[in-house]
This record gives structure tokens, sequence and C-alpha cells, in this order.
């Protein structure tokens, strides 16, 4: 040390070499607290489940190894919807009256049928997931709990629509994935027919798409083919679109999807700005010359 009270040639020389090597050391620390911890990992009917949580609480489903998150859900606040596709998907139960009869195909980590439940007290909700490992899963890691008026089915989707009795439900949510993207038998003309007949008068259906995939097109043309009423809304800084589809009752423009949102928003206890959503993406979509997917195709 120099008289003068400052650092000496050799704390000159070493300070700023030491100050970088906390420094990084302070940042390999961090990151290492940042990564999520793999709470559960097994084998289910497709392939890998495993659940990840990251020191904010934050939980997170992955199938087979696949990259993408399947769910992510904050337990202790049920009512934050993570993935931005889960908010835009709102405008399916904006559409329906706040008793509606709704059905949700896929569970996941059950982060949108645990929100409808909580804001939508008056709706009757079912939910058929393929998996049963996955409807475990959701009970113990994300907070999924089945009731009276949220019951949980575990089968095919495609089946359990095709078996239901006509005009079953107000609304149809279509949220089904494996690791390779949405199963061929939950998009086909012969799949929507079922979907339609399944929806009571005015009833719509909501369908998660991803818009990268090669099949996009034909699944939009699909839908138009069945449908007399098809729109999307864009999933912001995503390649997904929610599609939104009904019969000639429905009005499906952006002033009708707008106005329901403003209605829901009013009404729902959520931090969701689901107009702005609508009024920024939406879109009517255009299949062009694609061709209709059919089963066995």
């Amino acid at each position: 040390m120099n008289r003068d009270g400052g650092a000496g040639p050799a704390m000159r020389r070493w300070g700023a070499p030491v100050v970088v090597v906390v420094a990084l050391a302070i940042a390999v620390v961090l990151v290492l607290r940042a990564r999520p911890v793999v709470r559960f990992e097994a084998e289910g009917r497709f392939g890998t489940v495993r659940v990840d949580e990251r020191p904010d609480g934050l939980v997170e489903l992955y199938f087979d190894g696949g990259p993408g998150r399947q769910s992510a859900v904050y337990p202790r606040f049920p009512r934050r919807l993570v993935l931005p596709y889960s908010r835009v998907a709102m405008i399916g139960p904006a559409l329906v009256p706040s008793d509606a009869r709704m059905l949700f195909v896929g569970l996941g980590g059950g982060a949108m049928p645990t929100f409808v439940r909580l804001t939508h007290p008056d709706a009757e909700i079912d939910v058929v997931e393929i998996d049963s490992l996955v409807v475990q899963v959701a009970r113990d890691w994300f907070g999924f709990r089945p009731d009276a008026s949220l019951r949980v089915h575990v089968g095919d989707g495609r089946a359990f629509i095709e078996e239901a009795p006509p005009e079953s439900w107000d609304l149809v949510v279509l949220d089904a994935f494996s690791a390779e993207g949405i199963p061929r038998s939950l998009t086909t003309r012969t799949f929507l027919e079922a979907v339609r007949a399944s929806l009571a008068p005015g009833g719509v259906v909501v369908s998660n798409l991803h818009t990268a995939v090669p099949e996009y097109p034909s699944m939009v043309a699909t839908y138009a083919a069945v449908f007399a009423q098809v729109a999307e809304v864009d999933v912001p800084g995503r390649r997904q679109r929610i599609l939104v589809a009904g019969g000639s009752e429905v009005a499906l423009d952006v002033t009708a999807l707008e106005a329901a949102a403003l209605a829901w928003a009013e009404r729902v206890d959520a931090d969701i700005d689901l107009p702005a959503y609508v009024v920024d993406g939406y879109g009517r979509p255009d299949g062009g010359a694609a061709p209709v997917l059919e089963d066995g195709g």
C-alpha cells in the first residue's frame, strides 16, 4: 500500500484479473442456480414424460426428449397462464356462455382446464387425455385438481368425441400434442366432422396450430372444408396460431371476436389482454390449394 492510501504496484497489477475471476465465478453460480432441476422422469404410453422445475417455481412438462414445452405452470399461481398460446386460446371461452359445456382434448399439465375452472365456475368441463401417466403427473406436479365440474377421462380423444352424443359441448379445445406434433388422426376431415357434430348450436372449436409444419396449409384447408366460419389469431412471438371455427350461425369476424374478448376481460379476473391479441393478430386463414386431410392419407 502506498502511503497516500492508493494501491501499490502489485495490487494494481493483479487487481483487475482478480475482479474478472470473481465476476466469472459469480456468473457461473448464477447460471447453475438458474438451471431447471429434473423432478420426475418416467416412460409413458408414447415415450418419456419429464418434469422440470425452475428456481422461481415454474414447473415444465416435456415429452420424449423433445425441446418444446408441453406445459408450463406456476402451481402456486393457477390463474397465471404462462405459455403465450394458452392466453390467446381464451378466445374460445370468450365466445361461449359462462356456464358452457367445454371439452379439452389433451391435458398436458392442465394449465388451461385449471384456469378455466377457476375463472368460469359455472362451466362444465371435460378433459380427455390418452396417457394415464400424464394425468398423474398433472395431479402430482402441476396442481391439476379434478372435481364434480372438472372431469378427466383417460382415453383416445378422437374416439371420445366420436362416441359422444350430438351437441355435447359448446366449446371444444384441441390441444393434443406428442413430441412429433399433432396426431394426424386429430386433423382429418372425418374427425373434424365428428367435432362439428359434437358442438351445440352456436358452439365453436379452438385449435392450437403450429404454422411451421408442412401440414399447416392442409390443416387450415380441412377446417374450411368442414366449418362454415373459420378465423385465426396469431400467437405473439411464436410460429403458432389459434384457429377458431364454427357453423354459419357463429360470427367470427374481427368485430365479433373483439367484442367477445372485451366482455370476457371485463368479467374474468386475469392478467390477459385478450382484446389486444385479437386486434393485433386476427386473420382469415387461407389454405390455398392445399389438399384436405383424409383418413388413411
